[in-house]
């Protein structure tokens, strides 16, 4: 990771980085079409046109004249936005990609007879027609060529607020933080798409102030976590069986298990305006979690342990970063408290337990952590359509439905963010659970 803090200290970090990595612009734009883009931010002067527009150049920019064009964006962040305004590289090494595609060349061998048997016709004739030979489900975990996969929850962190952005080149992530977060959504329809009904989120939301180091604190620790978490995914010892022998099909599991659980938090993140796709992404996410963890849904959806989960997350962290990090964290905890109160019947505010009636009229007496997670789980399980097909969960599910007003705050769908912190603060914790005690 590498950091400046004003637009000469940009220019020389760009141009060296640019020119050590062999650089080259991962998108091609028609000239026309970015004069256009150019044109637009110039005349409707609106923050969205001309960040995009920065965001375009910065990724389709000649090597040669990125370190000027970088330079230039960051003095105009500064002098506009904020004097805190700041440029930051985070960097991929090369053997993180050997050591990524290790699974996919071994599956390749493993499941081509001709290759095993060691007939190389069809692999380079793939090559000489520029085609990917060892691509064994390479499209369900490419986010580690580019880090977008892995970057997108940290970008996200303080949404619907817009802290920084990135453009994404073969020498890094070039991050943009903007020194003062701005507003990411509009209250009218911004698009002809968001005039269609939709459940969106009811409840205001104030823009954070942030201090001058937060937004280098917060890049600084999801990078070094970020280092951690790839020294887990690219080591074969973890993905070997009870014999000690690697298996790349394992390997390549446990790594389309953990992309998947960035993108989709990185999703719920933004679903702002669609309060059920939020809803259903934390479902999927939960199930996610409980893969990595070896922790099941009742438990990440007790507000004791998420309580727990977050306030160990903030004593480990530094308070600059924290301010970037763990506000939308403590947002999922606010609102699983939250439908922990919505039993209107058989719950007392601050009496710790609910009381369940069921038809018959007997009764259970559950903590309230315990119902709201119980819940929680009534509706995950909903997404195959309502009602039990379980004999023995059948009285529970229906009371539980009963005794509940049915309001989910929109912020529960943060959970998900809130746990994927803690898979990146634990490496070793995530290391012991995908490995599994050699189970393939």
């Amino acid at each position: 990771m590498d950091h400046a803090l004003n637009a000469g200290q940009t220019r020389t970090l760009i141009a060296r980085l640019a020119a050590s990595s062999s650089d080259r612009a991962p998108h091609v734009l028609e000239p026309t079409e970015l004069q256009r883009r150019i044109d637009r931010a110039e005349q409707t002067k609106d923050p969205v046109d001309i960040l995009w527009l920065s965001q375009l150049q910065t990724q389709v920019c000649p090597a040669a004249d990125l370190g000027d064009l970088v330079a230039g964006v960051h003095r105009e962040l500064q002098r506009q936005i904020s004097s805190d305004a700041r440029v930051h590289v985070l960097r991929r090494g090369r053997d993180l990609l050997h050591r990524s595609q290790l699974a996919t060349v071994l599956l390749r061998v493993e499941y081509d007879p001709q290759l095993r048997a060691g007939n190389l016709k069809y692999v380079q004739a793939a090559n000489a027609a520029g085609k990917t030979a060892f691509a064994s489900s390479s499209g369900l975990s490419d986010g580690i060529f580019l880090l977008d996969a892995y970057a997108g929850s940290l970008l996200a962190a303080l949404a619907p607020s817009i802290w920084a952005f990135t453009a994404h080149r073969e020498l890094g992530v070039i991050t943009y933080t903007l020194g003062l977060p701005l507003a990411g959504t509009r209250g009218n329809a911004a698009e002809l798409l968001h005039i269609l009904s939709l459940q969106g989120d009811p409840n205001p939301f104030t823009v954070p102030m942030l201090s001058a180091n937060a937004g280098t604190a917060a890049i600084d620790w999801w990078g070094s976590r970020l280092n951690e978490l790839f020294g887990v995914l690219t080591d074969p010892a973890v993905f070997t069986d009870q014999n000690g022998e690697y298996r790349p099909i394992k390997h390549l599991h446990c790594r389309m298990t953990v992309e998947q659980l960035f993108r989709r938090v990185n999703s719920s993140q933004i679903a702002r305006r669609d309060i059920n796709a939020r809803r259903v992404l934390l479902f999927t996410v939960l199930d996610t979690l409980e893969r990595v963890t070896g922790r099941d849904l009742s438990k990440l959806c007790s507000l004791p342990f998420a309580q727990k989960t977050l306030d160990t997350l903030r004593a480990g962290m530094p308070a600059d970063a924290a301010e970037v990090l763990l506000p939308a964290a403590d947002r999922a905890v606010a609102a699983l408290k939250q439908v922990q109160d919505g039993f209107f019947m058989g719950h007392q505010p601050g009496s710790g337990e609910v009381t369940l009636t069921h038809t018959d009229n007997t009764v259970a007496r559950l903590d309230a952590a315990v119902a709201a997670a119980d819940y929680i789980k009534v509706l995950r399980d909903a997404t195959h359509g309502h009602g039990s097909n379980r004999s023995g969960r059948v009285d529970r599910t229906n009371a539980l439905l009963a005794h509940h007003d049915g309001t989910i705050p929109h912020d529960l769908g943060l959970l998900g963010y809130l746990y994927l912190l803690d898979v990146l603060a634990n490496p070793d914790n995530l290391r012991s659970h995908l490995y599994r005690g050699g189970k393939v």
